[in-house]
């Protein structure tokens, strides 16, 4: 009887394990003109159809809605980008096409109290793992923008580095089907 129950408590433990290693996991880190650190669980990633004149864009969303800070990388093209490396442009090139490149924004604080907004001038994320369920990297990103206390001043910089092993979501492109 003993060993049955020791069994079963080793493989529920195991069970509960794999399940936590599995959860979509990220963390951030700001320095600059905003100084933060975030993670969390919301980590996901999903295809929004005609966002950019008619043009699909993936998007991978960090910490929104419930952290200190949040990170959007979004790259066009209707699936995940072949592990690599990947620079930072500050805009869609003019068909809104370009697939070997992210653009950045960065929302420091919290939706209640937002601390400003920057949006990526320069930088990379290295997508490291793709699945069709999940996809895994790193991210420099040096931004421009403004805090709260100082709208007018849109000449502040950031620095955000991090990590993110983000699921899929496919509420993203059901969403873009309301008009």
């Amino acid at each position: 009887m003993y060993f049955r129950t020791a069994t079963l408590g080793t493989l529920a433990a195991a069970a509960v394990a794999l399940a936590w290693r599995s959860a979509p996991t990220f963390t951030l880190q700001s320095t600059g003109a905003i100084a933060l650190h975030a993670s969390g669980q919301d980590a996901r990633f999903g295809v929004v159809r005609q966002a950019v004149r008619g043009q699909p864009i993936l998007i991978v969303s960090l910490g929104a809605p419930s952290s200190n800070g949040a990170l959007q990388l979004t790259v066009a093209g209707d699936r995940p980008p072949v592990a690599g490396r990947y620079p930072i442009r500050s805009s869609w090139d003019e068909l809104g096409t370009d697939t070997t490149s992210f653009h950045a924004s960065f929302m420091p604080g919290s939706v209640e109290r937002p601390l400003g907004w920057y949006h990526g001038e320069a930088g990379w994320v290295t997508i490291t793992e793709v699945r069709p369920d999940r996809m895994s990297g790193t991210f420099e990103v040096q931004a421009r923008g403004f805090t709260a206390a100082e709208p007018l001043d849109e000449e502040q910089w950031v620095t955000v580095r991090g990590s993110f092993d983000a699921s899929g979501d496919s509420t993203v492109s059901t969403i873009t089907a309301v008009r």
